[in-house]
């Protein structure tokens, strides 16, 4: 026995060619209201329709069910049942003219669905604009805006730029959106490193990594693969470090900033490595004279992406504390916090003086000048949590260790700060996900 959508159909004088146009003009109305990408993949044979015109064919999956419910009112299970004596009284009580308003109208909707499912092919360059500015007004805002507030701005600009990709062909629409996927991947990659989820970070910044391939962006990729060593000697993998840091030195078209940034990773590397010659070589490279070499990404976007000068010394001060060079580390953070001193006030992201002072009290320890420590540790342990990220819990840790060395055993001011320090821990960053989320962060293995 025939359906009561069999009937449908007939009383409408349907075959499966006006079928299937009304069928995806109702699915395109409901992805433009439901926004789930299912509307706008379907798919319907005609074998599909003549099963339903009979009854011959299971519960069909998500979307039919609901773009059959949008087109005739009623639920599948109904329509797919067999047509009772009374629905089809119903059905013949209405006169149906050989053309009505109802099919003019339908052939009216199905042109505007093909005109706008042609039109949903390309976006309007604005909106990838605005895209854009707000990726590089967030890459920026890491001078005044927490990790965790970052990351969730960036998660949404993540998530917007996947749905325009599934809006556009035109190529360099596309090739704009992977470097928009990118930047935010690795955007959303650093925060994850600060706020203590290792494996987050590492498969973000992979992300970050693969869609510079696709887009072909060389600074992108040399950007990711850099954080990547950075997080595989966080880790305890300086050797694969080192790799990560040779696949990003190959990149083309990246600039003196974003070279200075990896020889400055690739100096922490080697040490940690114990390559002291090295460590010193990339160290020098980092701090050589940069020249007019930029990028768009490192020296265009900047913010999160650069790495100024004061960021090279601090990077080279933990480098040589891994050295045990104390009076090299000592050198270097101060020419950080003097750096940053000279500029303007909010101009430098709010982890890079902290950092550069906790490593400045390692440094100071290590030729047991106490009370200096002291004072070079106070304005770190009074930051807010939530710019306490892993790399500074690392660097306050390892000023821990040097105050628990039995140099300083019987000192008052040793016990009290390392009371400080296990407070300052205790509620930093790392922790917003959990205890355990970075067993180095917290823990206090050098960084």
């Amino acid at each position: 026995m025939n359906t009561l959508f069999d009937a449908l159909v007939t009383e409408a004088r349907m075959d499966f060619r006006s079928f299937l146009a009304e069928y995806r003009r109702v699915a395109a109305l409901l992805y433009e209201r439901t926004g789930d990408l299912a509307f706008r993949r379907v798919i319907l044979t005609d074998k599909s329709f003549a099963r339903w015109r009979t009854g011959q064919v299971a519960r069909p999956h998500h979307p039919t069910p609901a773009i059959l419910k949008q087109m005739y009112g009623k639920p599948v299970d109904e329509l797919f049942a067999p047509c009772t004596d009374e629905q089809a009284q119903v059905l013949r009580a209405v006169p149906t003219p050989v053309l009505d308003e109802r099919e003019l109208a339908m052939t009216a909707r199905d042109a505007r669905a093909h005109a706008a499912d042609a039109a949903s092919q390309i976006l309007p360059d604005l909106t990838l604009d605005q895209l854009e500015d707000d990726l590089v007004r967030l890459v920026r805002a890491n001078t005044t805006t927490p990790p965790h507030e970052i990351f969730m701005q960036a998660r949404e600009l993540l998530g917007l730029a996947k749905v325009m990709l599934d809006r556009t062909q035109v190529l360099s629409q596309r090739g704009r959106l992977y470097v928009a996927a990118g930047q935010a991947s690795a955007l959303l990659g650093a925060c994850a490193f600060d706020l203590g989820s290792m494996p987050t970070a590492v498969e973000l910044m992979r992300a970050s990594a693969l869609y510079g391939q696709v887009a072909e962006r060389g600074p992108l990729q040399a950007y990711a693969y850099g954080y990547l060593a950075l997080l595989f000697y966080w880790e305890g993998n300086p050797a694969h470090a080192v790799r990560q840091i040779e696949r990003a030195q190959s990149f083309p078209g990246v600039g003196a900033t974003g070279k200075a940034r990896l020889a400055a990773i690739a100096a922490r590397s080697y040490a940690h490595l114990g390559r002291s010659e090295e460590a010193h070589t990339a160290i020098e490279l980092s701090l050589a004279e940069r020249g007019p070499a930029v990028d768009d990404l490192h020296d265009g976007i900047a913010g999160e992406f650069d790495f100024s000068l004061e960021r090279v010394a601090m990077s080279n001060s933990a480098t040589l504390l891994l050295l045990r060079d104390g009076a090299g580390a000592e050198a270097s953070a101060r020419r950080s916090l003097e750096l940053i001193a000279s500029q303007s006030s909010g101009s430098t992201p709010l982890t890079v003086a902290p950092q550069a002072g906790a490593d400045l009290a390692t440094a100071l320890l290590m030729r047991r000048d106490l009370d200096g420590a002291e004072d070079a540790l106070g304005p770190v342990l009074t930051l807010p949590r939530e710019w306490r990220g892993a790399g500074l819990v690392s660097r306050v840790n390892a000023v821990r260790e040097e105050l628990t060395s039995p140099t300083f055993r019987n000192a008052t001011i040793a016990r009290d700060l390392v009371e400080k320090i296990d407070d300052f821990t205790l509620v930093a960053a790392p922790r917003i996900l959990g205890p355990g989320a970075v067993r180095l962060a917290i823990d206090g293995a050098s960084s």
